[in-house]
């Protein structure tokens, strides 16, 4: 078992992030492709000879991201193209993918699933994995990946991944950091607060919604969380980003009457 979150991790490069004979983690190396617009950290999780494609991306990450998962895995190994939530810059590559992929669901809530004819998803029984509100398992290989509800952050159907192969959490916009810094894995969390302080205080529904999602993801182990946008939250900074969002006032909390 290899496990390689590391600060010298290049944010614009691939990288295995956690390895064994079976069972991989891949960051695809996608920070600062689209220029102008939010970066995208998007993976690969490969077990047992299947794959599933988390957060792809948008149409000017397409051609980037086929040539990274090719270098893991065939296309026709990927079984779920998975989408934590229905924003353009986690799923405005839909159509591109079904077109390479068309074996693989579409794994995305169950909500958005009737905005995917927009995407020229015409046969939605036979494309898509709708993901329940309460959150469900995705099987891939030898094992399943947990979905977990994270509703209004900030999404109303949003969803993290666990893996509890890797000790990794996917957690979508939970962890979004924006700002002028070029690192993939946060090393000074004092000052990583900065770039997560605003984007939560703007972005997230409520305090409630925080601690509802806390107190699911408090009860894992983890070894690392891999948001979809910023950089990802090793061991020894987690309690602390938990913290964070605990005490956080944001969205709902911060209106006045």
């Amino acid at each position: 078992m290899s496990i390689n979150i590391s600060p010298q991790l290049s944010p614009t490069e691939d990288a295995v992030l956690y390895e064994d004979k079976n069972h991989k983690v891949v960051y695809l190396g996608t920070k600062g492709i689209d220029k102008g617009s939010v970066d995208v950290l998007s993976y690969l999780l490969v077990d047992n000879g299947e794959a599933i494609l988390i957060d792809p991306g948008g149409y000017y990450l397409f051609p980037h991201m086929v040539q990274k998962v090719s270098k893991y895995v065939t296309l026709d190994q990927v079984k779920f193209l998975y989408f934590c939530h229905q924003d353009p810059d986690v799923c405005g590559s839909i159509p591109m993918w079904k077109d390479v992929c068309p074996q693989a669901k579409i794994a995305i809530g169950e909500l958005w699933v009737r905005f995917l004819p927009h995407f020229g998803v015409e046969d939605i029984e036979g494309s898509v994995f709708p993901i329940p509100a309460e959150g469900t398992t995705l099987p891939v290989g030898k094992f399943h990946v947990e979905v977990i509800p994270a509703h209004y952050l900030h999404s109303p159907n949003h969803f993290s991944l666990y893996d509890p192969v890797s000790k990794f959490l996917f957690s979508g916009d939970i962890g979004i950091a924006l700002g002028n810094f070029n690192y993939l894995v946060v090393n000074d969390w004092v000052s990583h607060l900065d770039y997560l302080y605003t984007p939560h205080r703007i972005l997230m529904a409520n305090n409630k919604a925080l601690r509802a999602w806390l107190s699911k993801v408090r009860k894992l182990d983890i070894e690392a969380i891999l948001p979809q946008h910023g950089a990802v939250i090793p061991k020894n900074s987690v309690e602390y980003f938990f913290k964070f969002l605990e005490n956080l006032k944001c969205g709902t909390d911060l209106i006045s009457i």
